[in-house]
């Protein structure tokens, strides 16, 4: 029986669940960068990294300079395990009425919880890998002005553009409040781009094609705590922003930059013959996630964090 009901919440449950993660995390798009990943299970991946050497001179009688070619795999942890476990009353004592309340439960549950939670994640490690590498001096911190601020995002973008060049898209990540301070005219004067999140196609406000991703604030800060559902004071569990935490203005990365993955675990279900502690129905989940840049996507991403001015 509780492989059976495991097998229906996996078979039935599982899949919208998912659908609606890539439809509400504005981060999903990240996802697509993990092409090429092995992941065999469990909190561990391994990444391909390739590099090869440059252009030499030809010589006629010796011919082509040789090059060398180094490739390898690296292990990466999923540092993220996050989990929960629900319990639902016995009164909903049928299958089907269980699965009901269950995708009910669980889709309140990654709406409310895990979407936010992942989204603030990826957006403050991208800002803790930038500010503690190579390329901090990406990070800039200068107050913003409504009378330079487009001048300011155009600045960024084009100073991508000149590391990276023209043949890779970016994306515009920024809050409501940073794009409601641009201006009705700036905005009205933008225009629309596709944009892939997974399966999910939309059109969004654009700067030269590139597509502006609209974030709400709270998701976007520079560091947040992380509760582990079990520490007096922090049995709720989740997230809050940290006290030293600053909004982010602003984020533009080559679409290519952030590699991000995301595993919802098996579901397991157990109905209340077998779920000793309770008279209860009882469902668990359990998601690994983390991100990560490369070199190179670190050098051509540009962060705002400064505070907004007269």
């Amino acid at each position: 029986m509780g492989n059976t009901l495991s097998n229906l919440v996996q078979t039935k449950v599982r899949p919208g669940l998912y659908q609606q993660y890539i439809a509400g995390a504005k981060s999903s798009w990240m996802e697509a960068n993990a092409r090429g990943v092995e992941y065999r299970g469990g909190k561990y991946v391994l990444m391909h990294e390739l590099e090869v050497q440059g252009l030499g001179d030809y010589d006629r009688n010796l011919g082509f300079p040789r090059g060398n070619i180094t490739g390898s795999k690296k292990q990466y942890e999923l540092k993220q395990d996050r989990g929960r476990e629900f319990l639902i009353d016995a009164a909903d004592n049928d299958e089907t009425g269980f699965l009901v309340n269950a995708a009910s439960v669980m889709a309140e549950f990654q709406r409310a919880h895990v979407i936010p939670e992942i989204d603030c994640y990826r957006y403050s490690q991208i800002y803790g890998l930038m500010s503690a590498g190579e390329y901090a001096a990406n990070v800039k911190d200068d107050a913003i002005s409504k009378a330079k601020i487009t001048q300011m995002l155009c600045e960024d973008i084009a100073a991508v553009r000149d590391e990276m060049g023209m043949d890779v898209p970016l994306t515009i990540t920024m809050s409501g409040l940073t794009q409601q301070l641009l201006g009705r005219e700036f905005i009205h004067n933008l225009d629309y781009a596709e944009f892939t999140a997974g399966a999910l196609h939309t059109k969004v406000r654009a700067v030269d094609g590139d597509p502006i991703i609209v974030v709400p604030s709270a998701r976007l800060k520079t560091a947040y705590d992380f509760y582990d559902g079990v520490t007096d004071g922090q049995e709720a569990g989740g997230f809050k922003a940290a006290s030293s935490a600053k909004d982010i203005k602003w984020l533009i990365t080559p679409v290519t930059a952030p590699i991000a993955i995301a595993k919802i675990d098996n579901m397991r279900a157990f109905d209340p013959t077998e779920y000793q502690q309770a008279h209860a129905w009882k469902v668990d989940y359990r998601v690994f996630h983390d991100l990560w840049m490369l070199p190179d996507g670190q050098r051509c991403t540009v962060i705002r964090t400064g505070d907004f001015t007269d």
